[in-house]
């Protein structure tokens, strides 16, 4: 899974600091879209699983909820609070069955400050490792997960571009990561037809974004490069959960 995953091999207690100093990324948290909102999985021509996004205010956090499952086994279930002013992680909680490897991820943060576990039970094991983790992050980072909401509350135009750092929630590392405006499509998903903004997100992994040009900006599509795998965002009816 590549979208929300960087895969197993990178839990450790060290991190992987990027190397650019980046500035607060320019959100306007009440024009973003708080969804909630759910996409097909297309892989090859077919469907092969979903996924649901969803942000939420509570006084002066941002709560995050995503869940993705790729068929046959692949099912991933997050919970993530982030501070509404400087963006920051406060509390990170995952579920994921990866083709039998189990894993719980439950950190959290006080400002830049980060400390939890990492539970791993991979297959034939009859109990689960765990991982004490500790980070601390550096000014301006978010969390990966938070950018899917976030980028719709950014002044998004024709060859804007923002460079900042963020902390991928299950590799446990730190890294740089770009978002660039690089074109305009019209696009036909299962919620409609819309003008979309291309925009590459270039990080590991690789995404590439398709948000509405017109506000309020929304997500409709989300690319995987390098592979035929898209998700592609259903129609209001499709909102419950």
């Amino acid at each position: 899974m590549k979208l929300f995953s960087t895969g197993l091999a990178g839990f450790a207690a060290a991190f992987a600091a990027g190397s650019a100093v980046a500035d607060p990324l320019p959100v306007e948290i009440d024009k973003a879209d708080f969804g909630p909102a759910r996409y097909r999985l297309v892989q090859h021509g077919k469907t092969a699983g979903e996924m649901f996004y969803s942000m939420e205010r509570r006084e002066g956090d941002i709560v995050i909820h995503d869940g993705t499952t790729m068929l046959p086994d692949i099912r991933e279930s997050g919970t993530l609070v982030i501070d509404a002013e400087t963006l920051l992680p406060g509390r990170i909680v995952i579920d994921g069955d990866f083709s039998r490897t189990v894993l719980d991820v439950d950190l959290a943060f006080d400002g830049r400050q980060g400390a939890g576990v990492y539970r791993i039970k991979r297959p034939n094991e009859t109990e689960k490792t765990d991982r004490p983790f500790e980070i601390e992050l550096p000014e301006h980072a978010i969390a990966r997960a938070s950018i899917f909401g976030l980028v719709t509350g950014m002044p998004l135009d024709d060859g804007a571009s923002f460079q900042f750092q963020w902390f991928s929630e299950l590799g446990g590392v730190l890294a740089d990561a770009e978002l660039v405006v690089s074109d305009r499509q019209t696009i036909e998903v299962p919620a409609g037809t819309f003008d979309t903004f291309v925009v590459d997100l270039n990080a590991e992994p690789a995404n590439v974004l398709f948000i509405t040009a017109t506000a309020p900006h929304k997500v409709v599509r989300i690319d995987v490069p390098g592979q035929d795998m898209k998700f592609e965002r259903l129609a209001d009816e499709n909102k419950a959960e």
